[in-house]
């Protein structure tokens, strides 16, 4: 039987890691899946990398040029890309903060 305290979750108050200079992270646990939540300050690059997972974001606020793999896209709120498992992948914010949420599995 599962356990009735294991389907919800909330960010809570506390600070975000800043994972990169302008770039901070909160990120939690759900079952198999792993939920973060960006924010992207103004002018914030995000350097050319790579993880062995697939990450699914959605964006919330703002606008950003985001390339993944061969392809350049600017892309804003409510749009959604894929970065596939050990893709490389960078972006950049245009103009004001950006805030995103990301799925993936643990």
């Amino acid at each position: 039987m599962m356990e009735c305290n294991s389907f919800f979750r909330s960010f809570g108050p506390e600070e975000a890691e800043e994972v990169e200079k302008g770039v901070r992270v909160q990120s939690l646990s759900l079952g198999s899946h792993r939920v973060r939540r960006m924010v992207f300050e103004s002018g914030a690059l995000i350097p050319n990398h790579r993880h062995p997972e697939d990450v699914v974001t959605l964006i919330l606020e703002g606008r950003m040029e985001m390339t993944v793999g061969c392809e350049t896209r600017t892309i804003g709120p409510g749009e959604i890309f894929l970065v596939p498992a050990n893709a490389d992948h960078s972006g950049r914010v245009l103009g004001d903060q950006v805030v995103a949420v990301s799925f993936s599995r643990k």
